[in-house]
């Protein structure tokens, strides 16, 4: 029974004491560890993480093993952080660059691939923040902390209609009928059309359907298609620096 006691008083005492460290560790690299994780924060916090947890339960290590090596890696966090903020080079070493997703309306395709973003995530994204039609958009930024900046067409710049006496209409919604060169039967059914309709419009521009990233139509027939391996550059880059 003492054991007992003895061991579950002092692994208590160690949870309080490890707690403890990540909070003062959490307030010394201050808030920029909680809203802009960059790759390397991330791979730290969960460092930090498991050391932690460690530090509770495993009784035979030493209680300050533990504290200096979250120490040490805290300090990695924040001599990165200086680095980055100091030199360009290191900037896109530890923090990384945005990098332009969607360039004057069309999708670079293979800054999707470079980063490992599915056009399926893109399409998520972009409806989040409230664009259901990628024709819509100008420019998508994939910012280093993995959220996404839009900046709309300028007919789609967001303004308060009533101030300035404009009557409206209800947009609709858009429906993807090709992704990534796989056509969406179900969709295509829900806005009334058939394989040959599709066919017939994506052939009448000169395109094939295995060369569409994505196609989409809406409730009045309007249709962007965006193909796979265009080449765009995104000289923009540069500008976010």
């Amino acid at each position: 029974m003492d054991n007992f006691l003895d061991a579950s008083f002092l692994v208590i005492w160690r949870t309080i004491l490890s707690v403890v460290v990540i909070f003062l560790l959490a307030k010394i690299t201050g808030p920029r560890q909680i809203t802009q994780l960059t790759f390397l924060d991330y791979i730290v916090g969960i460092t930090i993480g498991s050391i932690a947890a460690e530090m509770a339960i495993d009784t035979e290590i030493p209680w300050y093993l533990p504290i200096i090596a979250m120490g040490l890696y805290t300090l990695m966090t924040i001599l990165s952080a200086f680095i980055a903020d100091k030199s360009i080079q290191g900037r896109k070493l530890f923090t990384g660059i945005p990098v332009i997703l969607i360039n004057k309306g069309k999708i670079i395709e293979e800054n999707l691939k470079k980063y490992n973003y599915d056009i399926n995530d893109l399409l998520t994204q972009l409806r989040i923040k409230g664009y259901f039609d990628i024709a819509n958009v100008e420019f998508a930024i994939l910012e280093t902390t993995g959220d996404i900046s839009i900046l709309p067409k300028e007919s789609y710049r967001p303004t308060i209609l009533k101030d300035i006496s404009v009557p409206t209409t209800q947009s609709s919604l858009s429906a993807n009928v090709i992704i990534d060169g796989n056509i969406m039967e179900a969709n295509l059914r829900n806005m009334k059309k058939d394989r040959k309709w599709l066919d017939n419009e994506v052939s009448s521009r000169g395109y094939k359907i295995k060369d569409v990233i994505l196609m989409t139509l809406d409730s009045e027939d309007n249709i962007n298609i965006q193909l796979k391996n265009q080449n765009i550059k995104d000289d923009e880059d540069n500008y976010f620096l």
